[in-house]
């Protein structure tokens, strides 16, 4: 089965210039950053404009981590699992959360604490029909792929993995193959993909140029049955377009590549 090519909300809550642009685009799929400032009823509103769409949530809210050892870890619990509410009340079944979002020196932050946070809202989003899934950044503590797969297996959250964040950490780990240390220990827990080819400081996400930029991370993605949801990360029209084309591409070759594999397969009539 091939994953779904989702656009980011990249009108910010302008659901009408989006719904728009996503139906002349053709586009099928929303990955939906949500304004934590907004009030539910007009984030409810905001969703019934995109009933003939597949969404999915990003909680990309800075400055909110269930890892902060104070009361800041507290009450960052407290607002995703009111978050989870919304979603659930909107019919949403994925939301993606964070660990690090506008802390690049990781202070104040603590492991066994990130993990407790997260293991309840984990069981308060499947409790409420929601996989909430963790997604690693270029900062502490999911910048490193260990640390990240303890979070995740202790918590028994889901992941998403950000291909270009695994990109802009690479020379925090020489010598390792970054790509398949965030990827293969995940392949049964995997459920989205933020697609485009690396982060810079001071400038964000950028586009690949071809596909030989990203196609090596793809293979890796596309072991993952379970990886269902490839979202592109980029809010430029022109390079959100060229992206979608340079997937279509690589997923059209990777099927028929798989066609020509399942043809050299023989085919008995009998068991053995």
């Amino acid at each position: 089965m091939q994953p779904t090519i989702a656009m980011c909300n990249i009108f910010d809550q302008n659901t009408e210039k989006l719904v728009a642009f996503a139906t002349e685009q053709g586009f099928s799929a929303i990955d939906w950053s949500l304004d934590p400032t907004l009030p539910e009823p007009e984030f409810l509103s905001l969703m019934k404009d995109l009933a003939g769409f597949q969404v999915r949530y990003h909680c990309r809210f800075h400055g909110v981590d269930v890892a902060y050892s104070d009361q800041r870890g507290d009450e960052s619990l407290a607002l995703l699992l009111r978050t989870v509410d919304q979603i659930a009340a909107a019919g949403g079944r994925y939301m993606t959360v964070h660990s690090g979002l506008g802390n690049p020196s990781g202070k104040g932050i603590d492991m066994n604490r990130a993990i407790r946070n997260l293991a309840v809202l984990v069981a308060y989003g499947r409790g409420n029909g929601v996989a909430v899934a963790l997604e690693n950044l270029t900062t502490p503590l999911t910048n490193d792929p260990l640390l990240f797969h303890r979070i995740v297996t202790e918590s028994d959250a889901y992941v998403t993995i950000d291909i270009g964040h695994a990109h802009a950490v690479r020379h925090l780990h020489p010598g390792k193959d970054l790509f398949a240390e965030y990827i293969l220990p995940h392949r049964d827990r995997l459920l989205n993909a933020h697609v485009y080819h690396t982060e810079l400081e001071g400038y964000g996400h950028v586009p690949p140029d071809a596909l030989s930029d990203i196609s090596e991370r793809l293979d890796l993605l596309g072991l993952s049955d379970s990886c269902d949801w490839w979202a592109i990360e980029l809010m430029n029209p022109s390079e959100l377009l060229h992206t979608r084309d340079l997937l279509q591409s690589y997923l059209q070759t990777s099927s028929l590549q798989a066609d020509a594999m399942r043809q050299q397969i023989p085919f008995f009539l009998g068991s053995v």
